[in-house]
């Protein structure tokens, strides 16, 4: 187990497995560590062990491992609130251009963690309108699905066209991923409904769930009840970027790993399947970013624009400030630009263009912005508008 991932995180895929081997895996876990450090990709492998039927080993044919090949499997649920949209544009290019089986395996992979968030087991009892057209999308999603891992031999003019025809069936997918944030109370009175059904076929049941640390108080202390005894044969594998502000009663419960970030050597390696010539990528993240289709050097430029006004109080225009949101909205950048506004505010910082002190409320304006914004599902206009008149008043 483990086999591929340890080329490019030696130190957890040795421990997991570890822990596997000798049966001494919590049901309870918590993958923390920055972005891109692999977190959801060791989460899946780590449930693909559990549920193999010969004890994990790589390249095993069990029933299960199969399943788990394509990620066709109904025993995983996963709530999610990652960038979906560029992670799947690359791959669906990189099966247009290399139309190899490793390319369709990556994209047939990275749509079903999108489906997966629509695991009935996160609905409950009826559906919303809203529910039922995105249920129904990911149905017809899947069947496509279907019919191209059966495909073999693929020509590259084929490929193109089956990417196109999944981009044209992921449309409505891709505006729901936008809006969607972690998990709700809702969602977590519909897994513990889940949980105290009487087994599956599929044995063992696994649950994802990213960025609790921006969910709302009651889905949080809901969800303690079932961490603090969970059903039998289940597994939560928590995923943070930020575990620190998980809040405490939580952080007792689970077992927690610590994600460091790929190294120069993993990110040469991780890249090395995607034959992408002498184009070279400073981190995992900007070549999701890029080969997914977004413009990071405008978001940049928009970034400093933003920082500049902010930094010397020189205000935008209510014509140039909606210009460029309206362009944020269009480019569906809107966290980019937040990360690129911090890091403008951080060299500003090291030019003593602002004091440290204003530096760090500036910080505190910008993640209590980004946060309520994923918490109240706020659209980017608002979100934007906000965010720079509460910073202008930071001097």
């Amino acid at each position: 187990m483990f086999e591929q991932l340890s080329r490019f995180q030696p130190g957890m895929a040795k421990q997991i497995r570890s822990q596997i081997e000798g049966g001494t895996f919590s049901q309870v876990s918590l993958f923390g560590g920055e972005r891109y450090s692999l977190r959801l990709s060791f989460a899946l492998e780590t449930i693909r062990a559990l549920s193999c039927s010969e004890g994990g080993k790589d390249a095993c044919s069990c029933e299960s491992c199969r399943r788990f090949a394509t990620l066709a499997v109904s025993n995983v649920v996963i709530v999610s609130q990652r960038d979906h949209v560029s992670i799947i544009e690359t791959n669906l290019a990189t099966f247009s251009r290399l139309a190899n089986d490793f390319s369709r395996n990556l994209v047939i992979r990275s749509i079903r963690t999108l489906l997966l968030q629509y695991h009935p087991a996160l609905f409950g009892g009826t559906l919303t309108p809203t529910q039922a057209n995105l249920s129904d999308a990911a149905s017809a999603l899947n069947e496509q699905l279907l019919q191209l891992a059966g495909k073999r031999d693929v020509e590259v003019k084929e490929a193109k066209k089956l990417s196109d025809e999944l981009r044209s069936s992921l449309k409505t997918l891709y505006a729901a991923s936008r809006k969607s944030s972690t998990i709700s109370i809702n969602q977590v009175r519909s897994l513990a409904e889940w949980t105290s059904q009487t087994s599956m076929g599929d044995g063992k049941r696994f649950i994802i769930i990213e960025a609790l640390e921006e969910t709302n108080t009651s889905a949080r202390n809901s969800l303690l009840k079932m961490l603090e005894e969970p059903a039998k044969d289940t597994y939560f594998i928590l995923i943070s970027e930020y575990p620190a502000r998980i809040m405490q009663t939580i952080l007792s419960r689970v077992r927690r790993y610590a994600f460091p970030p790929l190294s120069d050597a993993a990110l040469h390696a991780y890249l090395e399947p995607y034959y992408l010539g002498d184009r070279q990528y400073d981190s995992l993240e900007l070549f999701y970013l890029e080969s997914g289709g977004m413009d990071v050097k405008r978001s940049k430029e928009m970034a400093r624009v933003l920082s500049e006004s902010v930094v010397y109080q020189r205000p935008l225009g209510s014509s140039s400030l909606c210009t460029l949101i309206q362009e944020v909205e269009q480019m569906q950048s809107e966290e980019l630009l937040f990360k690129a506004l911090l890091e403008e505010f951080h060299q500003a910082l090291l030019a003593k263009a602002i004091t440290l002190e204003r530096m760090q409320r500036i910080a505190v304006v910008m993640n209590t912005t980004s946060s309520n914004a994923k918490v109240y599902n706020q659209n980017a206009k608002l979100t934007l508008e906000a965010l720079y008149y509460r910073l202008m008043e930071e001097r």
